[in-house]
C-alpha cells in the first residue's frame, strides 16, 4: 500500500535502535510520518510499501546492505533518482558522492528537525 502523502514521509535507515526510535520519535513529535528501516535491503522492501519518501536519512555503517550500496541501488531507480539523502555518519567523510547533505553523528535532534523540514511539509 502506497503513503497517500509521501510530502511527509521520512525514511530512517538506521542500525542503531536506540537512535532510530529517538529519530522517529522526535520527527513523529512534529507531524511527519516516519518509516524506519535497520539497514538497506530493509530499507528497499519498506520504500515498495511507502513509494517515494520526502527524504531520506541513512547511515553508512551498518550490517547487511551498507549505506553505499543502498544509495546506488536508490539512484538506479528513477522513481527514487531525486528523493533527497542525508547522510548521518560517523564516517561521514566517505560519504558516497551525490547525496544531498552529510552531518555527522551525533546528530542533534533540533538540527535533525531543520533539516527534514526543508526537504518535507508535514
Amino acid at each position: 500500500m502506497t503513503n497517500p502523502n509521501p510530502s511527509h514521509t521520512v525514511l530512517i535507515v538506521e542500525d542503531e535502535e536506540d537512535l532510530r526510535e529517538l529519530m522517529c520519535d522526535a520527527l513523529e513529535m512534529r507531524g511527519y510520518h516516519v518509516v524506519t528501516a535497520t539497514e538497506g535491503a530493509d530499507a528497499l522492501r519498506k520504500i515498495e510499501d511507502i513509494g517515494r519518501p520526502c527524504v531520506i536519512l541513512l547511515d553508512l555503517l551498518m550490517p547487511g546492505m551498507n549505506g553505499w550500496d543502498f544509495f546506488a541501488k536508490v539512484r538506479e531507480r528513477p522513481e527514487l533518482s531525486s528523493v533527497p539523502v542525508i547522510v548521518h555518519s560517523s564516517a561521514s567523510t566517505r560519504a558516497p558522492e551525490g547525496v544531498t547533505r552529510v552531518v555527522q553523528k551525533p546528530l542533534a535532534f533540533e538540527m535533525l528537525v531543520s533539516i527534514v523540514r526543508e526537504y518535507c511539509s508535514n
